[in-house]
């Protein structure tokens, strides 16, 4: 039976605070294992300081994991840098460029403490295992070693172990010697709750210019800059792909709730409010029967398209696109954002009357192409107070409104024109001042315990405004003196109907403004 290897909380608290350029990486695998915190003197199994390192392996590279060894060793200064440096600076202090060639025992003596220290360490802070950790090392000649080390780690970490002695042997002996590093993987091995790496260290006497530490904080500040152009990178990509993700999710959500999640301020939680909207209801009159007369495949190139166009409005004016219901729409203003329940009911009505327009070049268009009986739709639209928000389970929620007002909206829907708007009084009250309408005969809904007083939409009032300017400038040309030349005549109604479109694209240009 495998005995069960473990790390102290220290040894995952260092590995952890190694990341800090790296992002919440090491407590996300941390997330996945169900731990929230990590105590220093508990132990945890080998394998989490492994997934870690993996983690960041598979998405930042080698050089992540370097540089996490690097850290490793400033962290835990205490432990060995501190007590390294001292009995280096006893051995080896004084030495100058002419003597340190000679002076081989001292490096065997430092190289020795060096193997050993680490080696106590990797101990201390490691249990449950038969197989000995540590260090060992040999020596090859006069200034070459083989240095073996034993850890709960798997081999894929190797890049870790040469950033720790390395930093390590730098501050230590950096000062006094070139030191060559060979990774040799032939003798290298591992098992089950360990690796053992092999290296081989070369140490090359060379003349004093820069201390230790000077020559650590340069070979450092290297690595750092090298890590920060994959990190870079990695966060450009990962930018990229959030990106993607969320606009394949916008294609299921209300682009303002998904707008909401990637600013961090919606959360999924199952949560409503009681809101004053304005709610929107269309489907296609007879479709059933319509569709009846379609090949499957025109009959899904008709319904896609009218789709595409009639969405792309809803999300020009603002429309919170609750749900897609066989043929039928339905949307709502006034959550997650609003504009004030007003210009929320303004907004809405706008888009009603360019989903309208649209359908008129659309019925043409599809005349043309064969399809003889295009769609017809019916629009109904209510405003009053309905319960917003996410309705479902902890497992799947919907974003959507629910409540009498919403029936209402449907039901005014079903009692459309073909082609027609009908709209409850609670909405012509607040966009009055936008169309002109005709009063329809009250409804008595079931379920609904009032009388809906309802309006079918003429036209817009700015329509009919330029229509009688219009009228009125064609009857004073033809009361116009007799003695006036046609051809006159003629260019004057040009001029004049020029300037009533020119006058009609200022007023579209200004109710744009307004949306």
């Amino acid at each position: 039976m495998k005995n069960k290897v473990t790390i102290s909380g220290t040894a995952l608290l260092a590995t952890i605070a190694t990341m800090d350029s790296l992002g919440p990486i090491g407590k996300e695998v941390l997330r996945e294992n169900g731990i929230k915190k990590i105590i220093e003197n508990k132990e945890y199994p080998y394998e989490l300081r492994n997934n870690i390192h993996k983690a960041v392996l598979n998405r930042y590279g080698e050089i992540a994991i370097f540089s996490m060894g690097y850290k490793n060793s400033e962290l835990l200064y205490d432990l060995m840098s501190k007590p390294m440096i001292k009995f280096a600076s006893k051995e080896i202090s004084g030495m100058s460029s002419k003597n340190i060639s000679k002076n081989k025992t001292s490096l065997k003596n430092v190289f020795t403490f060096f193997s050993k220290k680490n080696g106590d360490i990797i101990k201390k802070l490691t249990k449950g295992f038969d197989i000995e950790y540590g260090n060992k090392i040999d020596q090859l000649d006069d200034y070459s070693w083989r240095l073996k080390c034993t850890m709960a780690l798997e081999l894929f970490s190797e890049p870790f172990i040469r950033g720790v002695h390395e930093s390590q042997l730098i501050e230590t002996l950096g000062k006094y010697f070139e030191i060559n590093r060979t990774y040799e993987p032939k003798l290298s091995n591992s098992g089950y709750g360990y690796a053992t790496w092999s290296y081989k260290y070369t140490f090359m006497p060379r003349v004093l210019k820069l201390s230790g530490k000077e020559l650590l904080n340069q070979s450092r500040n290297n690595i750092h800059d090298k890590l920060m152009r994959v990190v870079l990178k990695d966060s450009f990509l990962q930018n990229k792909k959030i990106k993607e993700i969320s606009t394949q999710i916008s294609k299921y959500i209300p682009p303002q709730i998904n707008e909401q999640f990637l600013k961090g301020n919606y959360t999924s939680q199952i949560s409503t409010k009681r809101k004053k909207l304005t709610i929107f209801f269309s489907d296609i009159k007879n479709f059933t029967a319509t569709s009846e007369n379609l090949q499957p495949e025109d009959l899904t190139k008709y319904l896609n398209e009218y789709f595409s166009e009639m969405t792309a409005i809803a999300l020009k004016y603002g429309a919170t696109i609750d749900k897609y219901i066989g043929d039928a729409m339905m949307l709502f203003f006034g959550d997650p954002e609003s504009h004030g329940v007003e210009e929320d009911a303004k907004a809405c009505l706008k888009m009603a009357l360019a989903m309208q327009e649209r359908m008129k070049i659309l019925q043409e268009k599809w005349k043309k192409q064969g399809f003889a009986e295009p769609f017809q739709v019916r629009i109904g639209i209510n405003t009053g107070y309905c319960n917003v928000g996410n309705f479902g389970s902890d497992q799947r929620l919907s974003y959507t409104i629910i409540g009498g007002e919403v029936n209402i909206a449907q039901r005014l829907e079903g009692n459309a024109d073909a082609n027609g708007i009908l709209m409850s009084y609670e909405t012509y009250a607040l966009t009055q001042d936008l169309v002109e309408v005709e009063e329809r005969e009250n409804l008595s809904l079931k379920g609904i315990n009032r009388i809906v007083k309802c309006f079918a939409i003429k036209e817009r009032k700015s329509v009919k405004y330029l229509k009688n300017v219009q009228k009125k400038i064609h009857n004073k040309i033809n009361t116009n003196n007799a003695s006036v030349k046609e051809s006159s005549l003629e260019k004057r109604l040009l001029k004049i109907e020029k300037n009533i479109d020119l006058l009609t694209k200022k007023l579209n240009q200004t109710n744009k403004r307004k949306i």
